[in-house]
């Protein structure tokens, strides 16, 4: 072979070889930038996620703290609902404490009316004496057969007689006591009073006890059960059966007025 002929294909070699590193240069760049190119892209994407995850944390955040705050103004709402529920049945309670005190007392004042008015008679403390003595007299004014007016008369000009006080203080504690009966029986209660304290303050056991039922009635003075148990006291310090019965039935059922009365009892005297 002439040297022409082989410089030929070395020349054809050397071309395919630069041909083949010139590709491979080529293959080398666009794979650079294709790694460049999915790196930046891989950024931007991380990025974009990244962005996101903080915008969906940042919107969890505010949800949360506005929530939050919804649960505490809730709360708040609540705890004032029950304070002021608190405060109504408090209210209620006083409302209904202050009711039952003034229904009990308007009951117990009722009950004490009535049982003033059962436990007291009108021929409370008149012994067997001073009623047998007022059957006799009108026994007598039967027999006699006097009129109604002279019996008024009489009775007039003897209720005139035993209020003269030189009368009264003349008269011992029985004798006082039996006209203050008489004066009761009239309808003569002030003038009865009179007696019945003149005859007590002289001893006389029973016009004590008539002195307590005219202060529980009011007969003959204004009414002062204080006073009017006070005296039921004395006299039954004195055994008399009428005013225990009665100093224990107030001192069972209203003990505050039986104190009352026996801080009174020694000024009675």
């Amino acid at each position: 072979m002439s040297v022409e002929n082989l410089k030929v294909p070395s020349q054809i070699f050397r071309w395919f070889e630069k041909m083949k590193s010139n590709y491979e240069q080529s293959v080398q760049v666009i794979l650079k930038r294709f790694e460049n190119y999915n790196e930046k892209q891989q950024q931007r994407i991380d990025q974009s996620n990244e962005a996101h995850i903080n915008s969906l944390n940042q919107a969890h955040l505010s949800q949360s703290s506005l929530q939050n705050n919804q649960i505490e103004q809730l709360q708040s709402d609540v705890q004032y609902y029950r304070q002021q529920l608190s405060k109504q049945q408090a209210i209620n309670e006083q409302l209904n404490s202050r009711y039952d005190a003034i229904m009990g007392g308007l009951l117990t004042e009722k009950r004490k009316d009535i049982n003033i008015k059962e436990i007291f008679t009108e021929n409370d403390f008149i012994d067997d004496q001073s009623t047998e003595l007022l059957t006799k007299n009108e026994d007598h004014e039967s027999n006699d057969n006097l009129s109604t007016s002279e019996e008024k008369n009489e009775q007039q000009h003897f209720s005139q007689c035993i209020r003269s006080q030189d009368n009264i203080d003349t008269e011992d504690g029985e004798q006082l006591f039996d006209q203050a009966i008489l004066q009761r029986q009239i309808g003569e209660s002030e003038q009865a009073f009179v007696l019945f304290k003149q005859a007590a303050k002289q001893g006389h056991i029973k016009a004590m006890g008539a002195m307590g039922r005219s202060f529980f009635l009011g007969e003959g003075t204004p009414e002062d059960h204080s006073i009017g148990l006070a005296w039921l006291i004395n006299a039954a310090n004195h055994n008399l059966s009428q005013a225990i019965d009665r100093v224990k039935h107030f001192q069972e059922n209203d003990p505050e007025l039986y104190l009352e009365a026996l801080e009174l009892t020694d000024q009675l005297a």
